[in-house]
């Protein structure tokens, strides 16, 4: 599809019989007392489910409805889309094609988010819909800063070679907050409160160390 047409989600979800005119109007009126958005007051008042909502709008616009519970997403394909935007626009590139990238978006209906994301993935866009739940918790999985924090391991592991880090003199350091260390621990704690993270290990090897974070209670290795 080319650029898609701006849609109202209150009226979509009535003609496919989703919700009644009772619980739209309700719906609209907690919208307007709120400012909430109305898919997630309708999710929240009972009246339809997201996947119920991702369907409606995929037979709306004729594109498909992708669940990301099942989706092969590549991290290095949903990159080329800056975090900053992906999270901005609630879109995720989910795969390269020839001419064109298939980017998944919880609001398929949104023109502003549509010309940013072709602009500067510099490509035509094929659409699907996604639930926005499951594309939150795939952003925070696919832009982790894994990769970030190994560079910084080993550019502290060649800045201090054998010597032993001293913290009290670290923290009088008037160039603290770029001293490896910092920078390191801090990227941690960031992808740690990413990922919600309850708990950070470090367990030092002989010759490594390992970083492990809990995750709904499950030690994971970073």
């Amino acid at each position: 599809m080319g650029r898609p047409e701006k849609i109202r989600l209150g009226e979509t979800l009535l003609l496919q019989k989703l919700i009644s005119q009772e619980q739209l109007r309700l719906a609209l009126e907690e919208q307007r007392r709120t400012g909430r958005k109305l898919g997630r007051v309708l999710i929240e008042q009972g009246f339809v489910t997201e996947d119920q909502i991702c369907e409606g709008l995929a037979k709306q616009f004729g594109i498909p409805y992708i669940n990301l519970k099942y989706a092969n997403v590549s991290p290095a394909v949903a990159r080329k889309l800056p975090e900053m935007y992906a999270r901005r626009h609630r879109a995720l590139v989910l795969e390269e094609r020839e001419n064109s990238c298939l980017v998944g978006m919880s609001d398929p209906s949104d023109l502003v988010a549509y010309d940013e994301i072709a602009r500067i993935l510099k490509r035509d866009i094929d659409l699907a819909v996604v639930n926005e739940s499951l594309l939150l918790q795939t952003l925070d999985r696919v832009y982790r800063r894994t990769e970030e924090i190994t560079g910084l391991a080993r550019a502290l592991e060649q800045d201090i070679g054998d010597s032993v880090i001293d913290l009290n003199t670290l923290s009088a350091s008037a160039s603290v907050e770029d001293a490896p260390v910092v920078r390191l621990l801090q990227t941690l704690f960031e992808d740690a409160t990413q990922v919600e993270a309850s708990d950070i290990h470090i367990e030092p090897q002989e010759h490594r160390l390992h970083v492990r974070f809990r995750i709904d209670g499950m030690l994971v290795l970073h």
